[in-house]
Parts: C-alpha cells; structure tokens; sequence
C-alpha cells in the first residue's frame, strides 16, 4: 500500500453522513472497503459494508464515473441471494455507497475449515451454495433496464471467495464491483484481465468479450472445488493456470474422485467445456439440470440445515457471538472484535428470513448411494 493511500485511510470513529466507521476491511484496486455502523434512534444499530473509492483517484471524473456506474448497477440488483446496496452518496468528495453486511463464512474458508477437520462438504450442502449462486447469476443475467431493454449483465469474478453463506443458511452472491452491461459507458476494455484467474473461463484468460456463459464456466469451477476438494487448475504461476484453462481443460471428476456420480459429472464437464457454444446457455437451463439431480436423489435442502451445516462448522464463531450477546456487547462491536486477518474478506448480517434456494420442502441428507457416498475430496 502506498503512503498517500495510509495517509488517507479513515480512521475508527471517522463520520461518512449517517455511517460512522469501525474498522477497514481490504484495499482494492479503486476502492476501498470499511466495516461501518449506523445508528437510529430508540438504540438502532445496523453493522454495514462500505465501499469508498480511493482518494488517490477521486479527483479523477472517469474513475468517479466508473465507481457511480458501479454502485447504481449494484442498487438495481435484489435478490434473496445478492447482497443488498442501501446507500450511495459523498461527504467532502469522498464517494461511498454501503452494503449489507452478511454474518458467515465464504466458501473458501467453508471449503478450508472442513478440510482441516479431515471432513469434506456434504453434497447436498455444496449443491445448496451452488443452487443459491445460480440462482443469483440466472437473476443477474435477465435484469433488465427501466425501458426493457436486456443489461446483458456479467458478473466477471464468481469464485469462492465471492459466494458466502450466513449463519442463517442464506447463499448470497457478492462483489458484481467489476459486472459490466453491455449498455454502460465505461465497459473494461477488451485485452483487460478482471477476475480471480483459477475460476476465469478460456476466452476471459485470453482478453475476449464476455457473455453469460463465463460466469457459469467460473461456478463450474466452484462447483468442482466444492465436490472434489480442490480447484480444476491449479498451477506453480498465473500463466501456468491460464494455460491449463486454455488449452488444457479440466480432468474428469471421475478420474480425480472414484465413483463421483456421473450425471453430476455431466453438469460439471458441460460447465466447464472450453468451448463456449458447448456450455449451458443460461443459468436457468444448470437450474433445470442440478435441481434434476437433487430430485433423483433427494437431496432438497432448504436454508434452516444449511445454517445448521454453518453452525455446526463454526461453532467456536457461535460461541463467541452467543458470549458476546449475553454481556449486552452489541453486534457491531462484536464483529470488529472478532474479525481476524484471515477472516476479515470472508465475514461480510442478512435476514435470518432470507431463504438461498428453491426448494419444496426441508427434506434430510441421505446418502445418496454407495457410489455418492464413496465420493471422496483428493487432498489439496
């Protein structure tokens, strides 16, 4: 981090409107992201997201414009599994808009935490994150502007650590910071890489224009990670990875992971084609195809297990909240307390109402057969 960017962060008890910050959170590439609170009256308090763009490009009306197409695109999205944009505005110059705040883990540190407890994801578990992020994805994909007119919206950076489900169960897909339609003025130029690059699709690795279709090639490698145990490509450098994705693709999860399911395989490997005409068109035809899978299977999991799942697999964070709540420490406070370095990305409160996925009814995990119960995660 530079010194100018130091030399501007806001400090804890910093007043931005109605939002008093708390602690920073991360720097990224134009902004910069708080955990801040704000407060009402009768003892209202609500712990929020807020993103401020960077000082050191503030004065700068192509990034100004740039981080405004950012925050109103993001206001346009409401759906039970995207996080809400509450507010947008400026104080002094500063720009920010807030964000709700989802009290979870993302699925890196689900993935990670199972891992070092000898455990893998339950399927049913991973087909609910994924189910919740589709879902998200076929909603983003459709928006459509004020007159009708399709936004033809990518979100450009699903990953792991973009997908974080709550204590509650809800499955809530973040960060469209760099979702482009096709109808914004300050579109990233073709040649840019945006994107985490072990879930980027072939064409957005070689700088090409994007569609629909790269942002279900990046959950299919979410997929895969959340049922093998580890990314399809990996590699020792970003070429190596990129170079894989490319021209390699990716290996057969039944050749990682004996007796993987395989009309699971099949969504997988159609997700991950290389080619994009060979992937799914739409997210509502994977919706058609996982729920398919879920029925034969009966595995159905609506929010109230899932959360169960989340509670269960990080029960000392529960623990520390239920302390916390029982000396009147108010959850605001909690959370700054609580966040560690490595957690700090990952535990962006939702609703304890929101509900992550269609699902008829709550029904158990059986296992689905000797095969899927045989399913395994490789080591990472």
């Amino acid at each position: 981090m530079s010194a100018a960017q130091t030399a501007f962060e806001l400090e804890a008890g910093t007043v931005l409107g109605k939002y008093e910050i708390l602690r920073k959170l991360a720097t990224g590439g134009m902004a910069e992201i708080y955990l801040a609170r704000a407060s009402g009256t009768a003892g209202f308090e609500k712990a929020v997201v807020l993103k401020r763009i960077l000082p050191t490009i503030a004065q700068d009306p192509t990034f100004v414009a740039m981080f405004l197409d950012e925050a109103r695109l993001a206001a346009t999205l409401q759906h039970t599994n995207i996080a809400d944009v509450y507010d947008v505005g400026a104080v002094d110059g500063a720009y920010f808009f807030t964000m709700e705040y989802v009290h979870g883990q993302d699925v890196r540190m689900i993935k990670g935490t199972a891992r070092r407890r000898q455990e893998s994801v339950p399927l049913a578990i991973a087909l609910a994150i994924v189910q919740g992020a589709a879902n998200a994805l076929d909603y983003a994909h459709d928006k459509t502007s004020s007159d009708g007119k399709p936004l033809n919206l990518v979100h450009r950076d699903v990953s792991a650590s973009n997908i974080i489900v709550s204590y509650d169960g809800a499955v809530k897909l973040l960060d469209f910071g760099i979702a482009r339609a096709s109808s914004s003025q300050h579109q990233t130029q073709v040649g840019t890489l945006k994107g985490k690059i072990p879930y980027m699709s072939p064409e957005q690795c070689k700088g090409m224009p994007l569609d629909r279709r790269s942002d279900l090639f990046s959950l299919g490698v979410v997929l895969y990670e959340l049922t093998i145990g580890h990314r399809p490509f990996r590699g020792d450098t970003d070429f190596a990875i990129m170079e894989q994705i490319v021209y390699q693709g990716a290996r057969r999860p039944s050749e990682v992971a004996a007796g993987y399911p395989a009309d699971l395989e099949a969504i997988v490997m159609k997700l991950l084609d290389r080619a994009p005409d060979q992937r799914y068109a739409s997210a509502e035809a994977l919706l058609t195809d996982l729920e398919s899978f879920i029925g034969r299977h009966g595995l159905w999991i609506s929010a109230k297990p899932l959360g169960k799942y989340m509670r269960g697999l990080f029960a000392d964070r529960i623990a520390a909240w239920e302390q916390a709540q029982a000396h009147d420490v108010p959850f605001a406070q909690h959370i700054v307390e609580s966040i560690t370095a490595q957690s700090q990305r990952s535990e962006l409160v939702t609703p304890s109402s929101a509900v992550p996925i269609r699902s008829p009814i709550s029904q158990p995990m059986p296992a689905v057969s000797a095969r899927i119960a045989a399913v395994v995660p490789a080591p990472e």
